[in-house]
């Protein structure tokens, strides 16, 4: 349905929601944590005695079962309500920093507070965000959600410039209560926002059958969607965690290579914003494939050696990491009934996960065994244009779809 131009703006309606959701998603598991488990490696390590890996057996432990666990917190998202169910997730997260800091005396302790934090705290990540604003947004569905989730991106740059000194200066256990007090301090602001959250969604579009959540999980139009974010997260996760490595291979400096990579934050938030805007203008399947190929298009230049392609490469590569999120919410959104929404996007976040998982391990496999990174570089752009391969499949197949249907109003972008 063309809306009338007499419409209020649907950010313009709805934008304490947006501004909920990014500040929920930067103080959430997915960046909170995340992107401050690194900097605690070095003062652990150095307290307990452990070696960096073991150091590092958190955030493997973590990003494991969240992964597992992200379709059954979408199922209880879908059953209870998202700022019902987050909010109490954002007091769980809390709590677990403060016992983090309190309770930690060595390695089973620590692995199983980080098991608690990340099962307690789990709803806090783009599952429960996201299926707020497809509830809210249909219009400016993809705009909202780009905003939104620029909430990470955010939490990225700043989390290193916060978390790095206030260990060297209070350490470790202190720092760990000093991130619980965050989020503590921002619940109220977010359960203000997102107030109303849990009312009839904008967007009254067919629902589901009670029951439909795990039969959800075997439509084969979700395995396409699901297959086309195991694939990109294979190469773009295993191309940027070894992003550094692959610079100064190229013979840049460890400061200028530390740079470069740094602009990918940059490129990770222009992404997801310019992608959701037009997610909205443009057909959603045809968008996605376009920046897959870009992003393997990046790649290549990267494989390329050449350092005046460098630039470029990591530009067009961290373009597409902005995006992923964005385009796997809008597309599960608008090709599934509502009520569906959290149980499927975690299956996809589940995939995610896993691909996030195996790119590392493959690309640092095929560097050991090439001696260059040049044949990873090519296999994860392959990777890429074989996932925009099946966007454009799944936009064809989406035409003859039975049973589960779009949320009514929706074009099928």
């Amino acid at each position: 349905m063309t809306p009338s131009p007499d419409s209020p703006s649907e950010l313009r309606q709805h934008w304490r929601y947006v501004l909920g959701c990014f500040l929920g998603l930067a103080s959430g598991v997915s960046s909170l944590y995340f992107y401050s488990s690194g900097l605690f490696l070095k003062p652990l390590a150095a307290e307990f005695g452990w070696t960096r890996g073991t150091a590092s057996l958190g955030s493997l432990i973590s990003s494991v079962l969240l992964g597992c666990a992200a379709p059954l917190i979408g199922q209880v998202i879908d059953r209870y309500g998202a700022r019902r169910v987050t909010l109490l997730s954002l007091a769980a997260l809390s709590t677990s920093f403060l016992l983090l800091g309190v309770w930690t005396q060595g390695l089973a302790s620590f692995l199983a507070l980080v098991t608690v934090l990340t099962l307690l705290g789990g709803a806090t990540s783009p599952l429960s965000f996201t299926r707020i604003l497809v509830g809210k947004f249909s219009r400016q569905r993809g705009l909202a959600l780009g905003i939104a989730i620029t909430g990470t991106g955010v939490g990225a740059i700043l989390i290193p410039l916060i978390v790095t000194p206030a260990i060297a200066n209070f350490g470790w256990r202190a720092t760990y209560l000093g991130l619980a007090a965050v989020v503590l301090a921002l619940l109220p602001l977010i359960a203000y926002f997102l107030r109303g959250a849990d009312a009839a969604p904008a967007d009254k579009g067919r629902r589901a059958p009670a029951g439909s959540n795990l039969k959800a999980l075997a439509d084969p139009h979700f395995f396409r969607i699901a297959a086309v974010f195991l694939l990109c997260s294979v190469g773009i996760f295993g191309t940027i965690v070894h992003v550094v490595p692959m610079l100064t291979d190229l013979g840049l400096s460890p400061n200028r290579a530390a740079g470069l990579a740094s602009i990918l934050g940059v490129a990770v938030i222009v992404g997801r914003i310019v992608t959701g805007l037009l997610l909205d203008m443009f057909d959603a399947a045809r968008l996605s494939a376009t920046l897959f190929m870009l992003s393997a298009t990046g790649m290549l230049l990267l494989a390329t050696g050449q350092p005046a392609l460098v630039l470029p490469g990591l530009l067009m590569t961290g373009f597409a990491v902005g995006a992923e999120f964005d385009l796997a919410a809008y597309l599960v959104s608008r090709k599934f009934p509502l009520n569906l929404y959290s149980t499927l996007f975690g299956g996809v976040y589940a995939t995610v996960a896993v691909g996030a998982g195996i790119g590392p391990f493959l690309a640092g496999r095929l560097f050991d065994i090439s001696g260059s990174y040049v044949s990873w570089l090519c296999l994860a752009a392959g990777l890429l244009f074989a996932a925009a391969m099946i966007c454009l499949a799944e936009r064809r197949a989406a035409k003859n779809l039975s049973g589960m249907v779009p949320a009514a109003g929706s074009s099928e972008r």
